[in-house]
């Protein structure tokens, strides 16, 4: 039955110009009628037409990714896991947005699927309406100084609803880092300058908004589940097999 409405529906459009006018319009008569009987089917036909289309254009923008890949550089932005792993997540991030808690622990899943393979690369993308983005990302690079930065990284994400500067300054004392130093070097402009330099390399490749991940050169804009890195991964080892 399908067959025969799509059939009838082309038809249609070309019975104007294949028929005499009244042949054409009692074609269209016919048509109507097959379509009023048929309701569901016709609904039926158009719903898988549309979601073949939408899937389409995902499949398409999905493709896109790794024809618009980019290349960002890991500097002395600090990394967990294996230096030598065969893939670099690199994170834009900022400690106050919730999303970004949910990539971080999406990355962290994906890193527990691919014991070695996957690395993670931490760049702060501070966003200006969250008050205590910068302070929270100075003090994590102020650990980093102390070799403590993913261990004050992940309180830090674990403690989100209380950032702030009582919260800093416990977590670097229950990490056990010497407070003094910890505190000069939050407040010195080279932890500034290491939040510029990151955000500026983010905007480079298009980061707007956060969490933006580079997962081997493509881009991943936004929290998205551990089953598109995935596929992106799974895309990667294919390619790289021909």
């Amino acid at each position: 039955m399908r067959r025969i409405i799509s059939l009838a529906l082309a038809l249609l459009l070309f019975a104007p110009v294949a028929l005499a006018e009244d042949s054409a319009q009692t074609f269209e008569s016919l048509i109507l009628d097959v379509i009023k009987k048929n309701p569901q089917v016709v609904k039926e036909a158009l719903e898988k037409y549309e979601k073949e289309a939408a899937e389409k254009q995902k499949e398409d923008e999905f493709n896109k990714l790794f024809t618009d890949k980019v290349e960002v550089e890991i500097g002395n932005s600090p990394i967990r896991g294996d230096k030598k792993a065969e893939y670099t997540v690199i994170a834009f991030s900022d400690f106050q947005c919730p999303f970004c808690k949910r990539g971080d622990d999406t990355v962290k899943e994906l890193m527990k699927r691919h014991d070695k393979q996957v690395k993670y690369v931490f760049k702060n993308f501070p966003l200006s309406f969250h008050p205590e983005s910068v302070p929270a990302s100075k003090a994590a690079w102020a650990a980093g100084k102390q070799g403590k930065f993913y261990e004050y990284h992940d309180k830090l994400f674990e403690n989100q609803p209380k950032l702030g500067d009582e919260l800093y300054v416990q977590l670097a004392k229950d990490l056990g880092l010497n407070i003094e130093k910890f505190n000069k070097d939050r407040a010195s402009d080279e932890a500034q300058k290491q939040i510029d330099a990151d955000m500026k390399a983010g905007q480079a490749v298009g980061i707007q908004g956060t969490p933006g991940f580079i997962l081997n050169g493509v881009k991943i804009l936004g929290a998205y589940p551990v089953d598109h890195f995935e596929k992106i991964i799974s895309k990667l080892e294919t390619t790289a097999k021909k």
